[in-house]
């Protein structure tokens, strides 16, 4: 009998952490699960914990993988799933022990396409519930949009984990494999278009680790230009639509802001005025929109006063809780 839940973990030099994930996993109250491990390339152990673990448990799989990304991991794991949902964990993260029962339920009783729960965010041993956590239905298209782009991450946030999917509602869509950064924001977009319901719920089932050296992003400097092409085909897509238009164009003036710290900290000047530039186009339909004042301010500000600007973000540590 083919399981109720497919779970899917991609796992890249994880060695350090993906005991901790998969124990979480095995230690699910709900027990009709599949556990799909894709090993993607790793030099160090990672393939050879997934493979005890699989050889201790036959709901799991191992999936050995060249080195394609995480986007092609998640594509080969979905291809292979046989659960009638879909949930997404990153290896660096765990879940509570009620986790997929609870996800389960709500997506059971409700029908919904989509369900989504809240989550702790893990950081240097302190875990701290989502300050801003959701209690809502969506049923209709232009809901789920206006959630999804309410604010940095939106209220049916930009991330596959802490999240199930109906497999069959989404059975053509996969992640973008052209993208290197963002892809599951891409992934959820994408899933939302097509969604008939969404439901979220604001127990925090999930736990997001945040590592101590993320605040870095060196890899941003290569990656960073794919959140705009990202942003580009979603202003496409709604070019018709000036109250959506304008929630884009807030995200991608936050983004843009946000990486512009990172690059003036990083000492990549070139990127940084790149990105004010982004910044920029962004800010008129920013500061006719809704969005707060705050980002206007700041949008006026790295307008006409740039240098100043950049020297005020000169040692400013990043606060977002994005990992890359």
């Amino acid at each position: 009998m083919s399981p109720e839940i497919t779970v899917i973990v991609p796992a890249f030099n994880a060695e350090k952490y993906l005991r901790t994930c998969l124990e979480s996993v095995t230690g699910q109250t709900f027990t009709s699960w599949e556990l799909i491990i894709a090993d993607d390339g790793s030099t160090d152990s990672t393939g050879a914990i997934a493979d005890e673990y699989a050889a201790k448990d036959g709901r799991i799989k191992v999936l050995h993988l060249n080195r394609h990304g995480v986007s092609a991991a998640r594509n080969a794991c979905i291809d292979a799933s046989e659960g009638k949902y879909l949930a997404f964990v990153d290896a660096d993260d765990y879940l509570e022990p009620d986790y997929l029962k609870e996800l389960f339920d709500r997506a059971e009783v409700s029908h919904a396409d989509i369900v989504q729960c809240s989550f702790f965010e893990d950081s240097e041993g302190n875990k701290t519930p989502d300050a801003n956590p959701v209690d809502k239905t969506y049923e209709d298209p232009d809901s789920m949009m206006r959630a999804f782009f309410a604010g940095t991450h939106g209220d049916i946030r930009d991330s596959v984990w802490a999240k199930l999917f109906r497999r069959d509602a989404f059975a053509d869509i996969r992640f973008d494999t052209g993208l290197s950064i963002y892809e599951d924001g891409y992934y959820v977009y994408q899933c939302l278009r097509k969604a008939t319901k969404a439901v979220c719920f604001g127990k925090p089932l999930y736990h997001y680790v945040k590592h101590g050296n993320s605040a870095t992003h060196s890899g941003l400097d290569e990656k960073y230009k794919d959140y705009f092409a990202m942003f580009d085909k979603l202003k496409a897509d709604f070019a018709d639509n000036g109250f959506i238009r304008k929630r884009i164009a807030g995200r991608e003036a936050e983004t843009a802001l946000w990486l512009m710290r990172i690059m003036v900290n990083n000492g990549n000047k070139k990127a940084a005025w790149e990105l004010r530039k982004r910044a920029v186009a962004a800010a008129g339909d920013v500061i006719r929109s809704n969005a707060p004042f705050a980002l206007k301010l700041k949008l006026i500000g790295v307008t006409i006063m740039p240098h100043i600007y950049f020297a005020m973000l000169k040692g400013r540590k990043d606060q977002e809780n994005e990992k890359v």
